[in-house]
């Protein structure tokens, strides 16, 4: 017998004077009889189909009955009947009765499947937070920021203000902080690839680099509504939120990261400064003494930035961005009148299975995630200000990178050198530089727009490197035992790097390549996700000051973990050899 479960409700009959007929009788030799009689309460084979069991559903106060002369149910109604109803499942192979409270209703298996896909995603309990009227948007920020205005004469303070920060304000930061030197690796890297499965990994890196942010900037909140002070470094925050190994290589990942960037500037700013050089005809220079171009350009951006009062250095800096936006209009403007776009989208030029290579780049150039705790502090905590300028503040990177690169590319395919693109020999900047592709005036334009984009990019890291010193050494970043160690901290910073391009003048690529598989990856794609998910899940009863700032919980920390872990594996096995290795040894 085919073993099944059958669900029926039995219909327990307790009446006050006696039946007219018998309610049901089944008699037969070859089946079980059970009778019910007036004067008795007894099991009875009245019975209610249950619907479940696609039966027949008799209403409340009716039995059936079967008649074994004409083989023909009947159903009859009951006299009063004081109806109690219970529904019982029975076993077609055992015979076994089950209750309801045994048997798993529908509604009980999805409420159970809600429960499973929860804890897989993971939840956070409301109760944990500690200012609950930001979740329901009651009071929108952590925190107030305040102007004062004093008095000119006794400095007393006569009154204060909100100033709160604005996202345009905050997106504007964050776009300027990630345009910048990466993009001249872009072409290059994205050449072996095509324009268009590049474009799609693009959009991807985007992506896992904007859930970095937002997890960051969570931290970021919990960190303010811990301690109190506005202001956190991302040092701090790592160091609050991992353990000490994982401490440990989040901070060797700082500053692997910031050294390597280091010396891709400081390389290619001496490069750019031996073409102007040789330009202007003082060639001999840098025949006579090799290095002198490395040695100019740290001299000259390191003494720059020693010696200019902090408020010079914003208004030089600020200056350097908007010649760098304009150089970049130029440059797109231009060549976009040159560009081959037919064969920019053509097929044969579309190369997905190479798109890993180009993924360091990528994310190295979408990196912002160091001035997000400037970010939360503009935007006094507030989750949904700061969700909007991190989104729009890397979208217009985004766009613009989306567009530097196909016009670039654009003119590269129109110069017909497809084959060198495809096979990764060629540096696209490099060749419309010197052969002058397109309007004459893109070669100039190029390098105006190359030595300005490094040298606002390098001003930010070492600054950045700075703070991270300070905080390591305990060395104040003012004032004047700053100033009495600002020597050595400086020295930390550029001799590294400077001795390193010196012995390396054409590490720019290589270092900004290493720089995102190893950095940026560990830095802000693995770790991000692991001190979040201690954070909300590690600790279930601890406070925290805000709700996730990212959906998808679990998953889409896992899926942060796993790209991180794929980049690191893939890129550190073909950069030992690895690869070529098993390809040479089994082939």
């Amino acid at each position: 017998m085919r073993r099944g479960i059958k669900t029926v409700s039995l219909s327990f009959l307790i009446t006050t004077g006696a039946f007219s007929q018998s309610a049901c009788a089944f008699c037969s030799a070859r089946t079980s009889s059970f009778v019910a009689h007036s004067s008795q309460y007894a099991t009875t084979s009245q019975r209610i189909v249950s619907r479940r069991n696609n039966g027949r559903r008799l209403n409340r106060g009716l039995a059936s009955s079967f008649s074994e002369d004409d083989q023909t149910f009947r159903i009859t109604p009951l006299e009063e009947p004081a109806t109690i109803a219970e529904s019982i499942t029975i076993d077609q192979a055992t015979g076994d009765a089950l209750t309801e409270g045994d048997a798993i209703t529908r509604n009980e298996r999805i409420s159970a499947i809600k429960d499973a896909i929860a804890e897989k995603v993971g939840t956070v309990d409301e109760s944990r937070l500690a200012f609950p009227e930001l979740s329901t948007r009651e009071v929108p920020r952590l925190y107030s920021s305040l102007k004062y205005e004093k008095d000119e004469i006794t400095g007393k303070i006569i009154s204060s203000k909100h100033a709160p920060g604005s996202v345009l304000g905050a997106a504007a930061l964050i776009a300027g902080t990630t345009v910048g030197a990466s993009v001249l690796a872009l072409p290059e890297a994205v050449a072996p690839v095509g324009f268009l499965p590049s474009s799609a990994a693009f959009i991807g890196a985007w992506v896992y680099m904007g859930i970095s942010g937002l997890l960051l900037a969570e931290l970021c909140i919990n960190r303010i509504g811990e301690t109190g002070r506005p202001g956190v470094g991302v040092l701090e925050v790592y160091k609050n939120s991992l353990d000490r190994p994982w401490t440990a290589v989040g901070m060797a990942a700082y500053f692997f990261l910031h050294y390597s960037v280091l010396v891709a500037y400081i390389a290619q700013g001496g490069v750019n400064l031996s073409n102007i050089l040789d330009s202007i005809g003082l060639d001999s220079v840098t025949t006579l003494f090799p290095g002198i171009e490395q040695t100019l350009f740290a001299g000259t951006a390191g003494s720059l930035i020693y010696f200019a009062r902090p408020q010079m250095m914003e208004k030089i800096n600020t200056f350097l961005v908007v010649a760098m936006m304009a150089t970049f209009i130029a440059i797109v403007g231009i060549a976009a009148q040159t560009a081959d776009f037919h064969s920019l989208i053509a097929p044969v030029n579309q190369h997905p299975d190479q798109v890993v290579n180009a993924l360091p780049i990528l994310f190295l150039s979408l990196l912002y995630q160091n001035v997000v705790p400037t970010v939360v502090k503009q935007l006094e905590g507030d989750r949904r200000k700061i969700q909007k300028a991190i989104i729009v503040g890397t979208l217009v990177p985004l766009t613009m990178f989306l567009v530097w690169n196909a016009v670039i590319l654009g003119n590269v395919y129109a110069a017909g050198v497809q084959d060198a693109m495809a096979a990764g020999t060629l540096d696209p900047i490099a060749m419309l530089q010197g052969a002058g592709q397109g309007s004459e005036a893109l070669g100039p334009l190029f390098e105006a727009f190359s030595e300005v984009a490094i040298t606002t990019s390098l001003i930010g890291f070492v600054y950045s490197l700075l703070d991270a010193i300070t905080d390591v050494t305990g060395l104040p970043s003012e004032g004047s035992r700053f100033e009495r160690f600002k020597p050595f901290l400086f020295g930390v910073v550029f001799i590294p790097p400077f001795a390193l391009s010196l012995a390396s003048p054409d590490i720019f690529y290589d270092a900004l390549d290493f720089g995102g598989a190893f950095g940026v990856s560990t830095l802000f794609l693995l770790l991000p996700g692991i001190m979040v998910w201690k954070e909300r899940y590690g600790d279930e009863q601890g406070p925290i000051s805000t709700k996730a700032m990212v959906p998808g919980g679990k998953i889409t920390l896992g899926s942060l973990w796993k790209t991180a872990g794929v980049l690191i594996f893939e890129q550190g096995a073909e950069k030992l050899g690895l690869f070529d290795f098993v390809r040479d040894t089994f082939s």
